[in-house]
């Protein structure tokens, strides 16, 4: 190949249109083209879990629509297109609308919904809201002040409880772990998450799980596993997200969780980068925002003939739960350690995570504290390249 390579970006998330914009910065006359099964529109997706409470329907939720897109980044709009297969061997990204050629492919395919296994007539009515049109159906679904019913107290989960509670609707919050964001912080601040929430009224039942979920006179009525029926307007489902690996494995690329790229976000086909929610690095799987931005701006210039590693920073995340403010580095996953509370005040509590020899590998900062998050982001940065400790 000479010349500057043809690149296809499959995804209109924040991770692809992350690449793209690194892209455009780099090779101001490449040929770029995004192909989604969406209309192209930007907006947040993180977005999405604080509209309610900010009086936010779909539509206000689009930051820059496909048209201003197209012209900012000079992008070939593939939009409405569901990408079907990946012929490696011609190097073309076989689409609804025909086949589109390219040098360099980056698949942002983003996450799916995990889909819990449940029993009765109206399982199919619980929403996972991952996009701008779940938005849009789930905000539909909701009388004024209707009782809701959620699964899943994870980050999502609480995130949406609260907006819920501050939007005047009454969530209800079923999980199998005992306490909210159990997979990413310790009882003692779970706890609290929980009872400020209550107070803002979230109902809770935790420790518990969802076995059915039949039609009803005001909705739908959710039976738990030890008997409880509850009623309610409707049910988002927030139990989880699974990496999109089904086109990368049909394709014959290696997958695990992810799409497992090296370092530099290249999949095991030198032709082939991914982004994103559907990507497992070398340290793992990275959501959230900053490690999407962090890999477009290594996956640019090694998809345009540069080879470069990527350089996450300490991949901290603010929970958007504003009955009580929390911000977190998740403990990374394999990392044996312990929660050693620092901090339990009238300023909030603050936690780290230490590993065997009593490094900080994650923390927890809530209330006032959350103020620390960018003097510990940035201490940690300096740990994890040798300049301090």
């Amino acid at each position: 190949m000479t010349g500057t390579p043809h690149i296809v970006v499959v995804g209109s998330g924040l991770a692809g249109y992350g690449v793209l914009r690194e892209l455009r910065k780099l090779a101001p006359d490449a040929r770029l083209t995004l192909v989604t099964q969406d209309d192209g529109h930007f907006y947040s997706k993180p977005a999405l879990s604080t509209a309610l409470a900010k009086g936010k329907v779909a539509d206000t939720l689009i930051t820059t629509p496909a048209e201003k897109m197209v012209a900012q980044l000079k992008l070939d709009l593939r939009a409405g297109r569901i990408v079907e297969a990946i012929d490696r061997q011609d190097k073309a990204v076989l689409t609804t609308g025909g086949p589109i050629f390219y040098d360099r492919l980056v698949l942002a395919l983003g996450a799916d919904p995990v889909r819990p296994p449940i029993d009765g007539d109206a399982a199919h009515r619980a929403l996972a809201v991952n996009n701008l049109d779940n938005y849009r159906d789930f905000r539909e679904a909701l009388p004024g002040g209707a009782r809701v019913l959620v699964m899943g107290g994870g980050l999502v989960g609480t995130e949406f409880a609260n907006d819920l509670s501050a939007s005047g609707y009454q969530p209800v919050v079923v999980d199998m772990l005992g306490h909210p964001l159990a997979q990413l912080v310790p009882p003692g601040v779970g706890q609290m998450i929980r009872d400020a929430l209550a107070e803002k009224g979230v109902e809770w039942h935790l420790g518990r799980k969802v076995l059915a979920i039949h039609k009803g006179g005001k909705g739908i009525r959710a039976e738990l596993d030890d008997g409880l029926v509850i009623e309610a307007a409707a049910v988002l489902s927030a139990v989880g997200l699974r990496p999109h690996i089904a086109l990368a494995q049909e394709a014959g690329l290696e997958v695990a969780r992810g799409i497992k790229v090296d370092q530099t976000g290249r999949t095991s086909d030198p032709a082939i980068y991914a982004i994103g929610d559907c990507a497992e690095y070398p340290q793992g799987l990275a959501a959230y925002v900053t490690p999407i931005m962090a890999a477009a701006r290594a996956i640019a210039p090694s998809a345009l003939g540069t080879p470069t590693d990527i350089r996450f920073p300490p991949l901290s995340v603010q929970v958007k739960t504003t009955a009580y403010p929390v911000v977190l580095l998740p403990a990374p996953v394999g990392v044996d350690g312990q929660w050693q509370e620092v901090a339990n005040d009238e300023r909030g509590l603050k936690y780290h995570y230490k590993d065997a020899d009593g490094a900080i590998r994650g923390y927890v900062f809530t209330k006032d504290y959350c103020q620390d998050r960018m003097d510990m982001d940035r201490a940690l940065s300096e740990q994890m390249t040798g300049v301090a400790a």
